[in-house]
């Protein structure tokens, strides 16, 4: 076939996958898991589980597109869950995903699916082991939870398996190594699946296809075609075993998984980027690509600082441009020796109208950031992204990235209220300072927070190992198999089974709080004698009280290079990533400092009152380690200059930064390979290779959309015109999805936060 043949043909499989309405393989796979729980009830958890694997590989219903290169598909571990993306979702009444049992919600009745048969399913599940110990978790904090104060769950995905020993090797050999028998029958679905595939392709005709599938993931791979197709299965049996939505699976620096095997039969540039079309379709699931979050990273460097960007780097950026698909996520390594040709192919992304953006990842700080946190030398080029920004070992490393979220702006608020909540005026916590006059209490604030976030976090922490112990009821034997886990199940809550361990913490409110403690500062030194008004303003979300309002809001704000809002929001960043930093996971590891916050500051911000910095009630807090928005306005000179304030070192868990860039400052370059140099010159390099900047670790990681409110105000009053092909690829925190699916509280979201005026140049 052509290149211009196998490209038509991923066009038009991701045209039929983007027709399907309903996703009920997952609800097939849970009736299955149900038999076989009760069949291979004599069985160990982990060897149940494999077995369990085995019979979904030989009875999930499979088939094979005309249009498909490759045989395999994650959809059916999939449901449409993923709430930022359904236009029902409201800030309101989202509850996050803790209930277990809440997918069952998430499928109507139809195609032999009965309401009964749901109803019967849900039940069920809700009387399992693990649904009961989730459920103690969540009663247990509740109350502390129903506002926000901080939030647990249990991680299912976020994580990058290794399957290079596997593509190289083949499951069988691979398998011959391993000691453990759950991890070796589990690694049996692989081929299962293949032979059944294998079949499904002869029948109908696809020789070439079933004459891969019979070799591989068997056997080791040999050409491109091969070790694409061997990952695809590995790739689908790992989600199969968490059905339903194992979400944020990444792949890790996918141009070194397959360039050896590019590299192996001569295959040009463009032939490779024609069967890489094929992967990024397969990442997609469903109307809206319901599986979400799924990271893949290109570029880097190795230990000696050479820079590792090889053909299958651009063959996939040449994939991604053309398809321009909503996910899965694509992700860029950049390092002070990175080439300027990898720069110019960029330019084409960040330029095009619509086109997807990819995250910027800086090697140089994130190398040291890792090796202070304890990752061997040998393994960080290793290091990629899991989710939406979370740096972490391939195929080595259980972080756990999302365990457990905290939010400083409502711990502020009780630390203001006596701790009752300025939203519904209850008692969430015992009283804090209530003997105090109100002069003496601002005066005292930073103490009481302090204290307050370590009393927090500890508890936060606990009910997060809860979630942890309560998810390793259910073992994956196959992952673990991916993880190099060969003793224990990766989950055992009592012995590590990957080389590095961790919990994640998502850290709320970081400016909002650091602008409210020099606002304070300022009412206190410079109007003491409004200082009494300052609590009974916040109650009544400055209704009353606007000229109070007018003045906080005046007040030094973080992110315009003013040095005490910036060494203010400083030594919060450094002293609540210690605090986070004390907890201990499950395993008595360290919980990891994580200031992102993808989307979730549009949600906690709806459960915070007022602020001292002048934000009014409900509304959004500053989105990761950003100023909160509108609040930065000098430029993104200035605004670099703050952030380099900030102790990276100690976000070891990772960080969220954005910035909303107007293309009219790169129109003096006229070509996408200009603008992508004109890029690399006058954003990339003033933050995360600035000289001025030598002494301390630098930023290691931005997110851009090049575009403004007006165009994307345009885009949605006029679909047709500005997005004829239905899909225009926007940015909305760590991933990237198609800007018209979003529900209309994120679109608005992304709009004002593209906040020009903190970036123009």
């Amino acid at each position: 076939m052509t290149n211009e043949h196998i490209t038509q043909m991923a066009n038009d499989l991701f045209h039929e996958e983007r027709a399907r309405t309903r996703l009920d393989g997952w609800f097939f796979i849970k009736q299955l898991q149900r038999r076989c729980h009760e069949e291979f009830a004599h069985l160990p958890p982990q060897q149940r589980a494999a077995e369990t694997l085995k019979v979904v590989a030989r009875e999930l219903p499979l088939s094979i597109s005309k249009n498909a290169m490759f045989a395999g598909t994650q959809r059916d571990a999939f449901a449409r869950s993923y709430a930022l993306i359904n236009p029902a979702f409201e800030v309101e009444s989202f509850a996050g995903y803790c209930d277990p049992t809440a997918v069952f919600g998430d499928i109507t009745p139809g195609e032999g699916i009965t309401q009964e048969e749901i109803d019967d399913a849900r039940r069920y599940e809700k009387q399992g082991a693990y649904a009961k110990a989730l459920g103690e978790v969540y009663a247990d904090v509740e109350n502390l939870t129903g506002e926000v104060v901080f939030f647990v769950e249990q991680v299912t995905g976020h994580l990058i398996p290794d399957f290079r020993p596997m593509l190289e090797h083949g499951v069988v050999a691979f398998a011959e190594k391993v000691q453990n028998p759950a991890l070796k029958a589990a690694l049996e679905a692989a081929t299962i699946l293949a032979g059944r595939y294998a079949e499904i392709a002869r029948k109908q005709g696809q020789g070439k296809l079933a004459q891969v599938l019979e070799r591989v993931p068997r056997h080791g791979a040999r050409t491109l075609r091969e070790a694409l197709q061997s990952y695809m299965l590995l790739w689908q049996v790992m989600c199969l075993e968490q059905a339903p939505n194992p979400f944020a699976f990444s792949v890790g620096n996918a141009d070194r998984i397959f360039e050896p095997y590019r590299a192996a039969e001569n295959l040009d540039r463009e032939s490779a980027a024609a069967l890489f079309k094929h992967l990024l379709v397969f990442y997609n699931v469903g109307d809206r690509s319901w599986a979400i979050s799924q990271n893949l990273i290109i570029g880097g460097k190795d230990i000696d600082g050479s820079d590792l960007t090889n053909t299958a780097s651009f063959a996939l950026l040449d994939a991604y441009y053309d398809m321009n698909l909503p996910q899965p996520i694509l992700s860029v390594k950049l390092h002070q020796n990175t080439p300027d040709e990898l720069y110019q192919s960029l330019g084409r992304f960040f330029f095009t109208p619509g086109v997807l953006t990819p995250s910027l990842f800086n090697d140089d700080a994130m190398f040291q950031v890792l090796a202070r946190a304890g990752v061997e030398e040998a393994d960080l080029p290793d290091y990629s992204i899991a989710g939406c920004q979370e740096p972490l070992i391939m195929g080595r490393d259980n972080a756990n990235t999302t365990n457990s979220w905290l939010n400083l702006a409502k711990i502020l608020e009780l630390c203001l209220n006596n701790g009752k909540s300025l939203i519904t005026s209850k008692q969430i916590a015992e009283p804090v300072g209530a003997d105090a006059n109100p002069p003496e209490a601002l005066s005292n604030i930073r103490k009481t927070f302090y204290a307050a976030v370590e009393k927090y976090a500890a508890i936060m922490a606990n009910a997060a190992n809860g979630c942890s112990r309560a998810l390793s009821q259910l073992p994956v034997p196959f992952l673990s198999a991916a993880m190099h886990c060969d003793e224990i199940d990766m989950r055992d809550p009592n012995k590590q089974g990957t080389k590095y361990n961790g919990s994640g913490c998502l850290i709320h409110g970081l400016a909002v709080v650091a602008d409210s403690f020099v606002a304070i500062d300022q009412l206190l030194a410079e109007r003491p004698e409004d200082a009494d008004k300052l609590i009974t303003a916040l109650q009544n979300d400055f209704t009353g009280y606007e000229d109070l309002q007018t003045f906080l809001l005046a007040a030094p704000k973080f992110g315009n290079h003013i040095e005490i809002a910036d060494k203010e929001a400083a030594d919060v960043a450094s002293r609540v990533a210690d605090i986070v930093a004390a907890q201990k996971n499950y395993l008595g590891n360290a919980f990891r400092p994580d200031f992102s916050t993808p989307s979730t500051h549009l949600l906690y911000g709806y459960w915070v009152g007022a602020t001292p910095d002048g934000r009014k009630a409900r509304t959004q807090l500053n989105y990761g380690t950003d100023p909160l928005h509108g609040d930065a306005n000098q430029g993104m000179g200035l605004r670099t200059l703050s952030s380099f304030t900030l102790p990276y070192e100690k976000l070891t868990g990772g960080y969220a930064s954005h910035y909303g860039i107007d293309p009219k400052y790169f129109a003096d370059a006229k070509t996408h390979e200009d603008k992508g140099l004109a890029f690399a010159k006058r954003v990339v390099a003033p933050l995360f290779f600035n000289e001025a900047n030598a002494e301390k670790v630098s930023p290691f990681y931005l997110y851009v959309n090049v575009t403004t409110p007006e165009t994307l105000r345009k885009v949605l009053a006029n679909p047709k015109k500005y997005a004829p092909s239905g899909v225009y690829v926007m940015r909305i925190h760590g991933t990237f999805v198609n800007f018209l699916d979003l529900s209309p509280a994120i679109q608005q979201d992304i709009i004002a936060r593209l906040d020009l005026e903190s970036t123009r140049l």
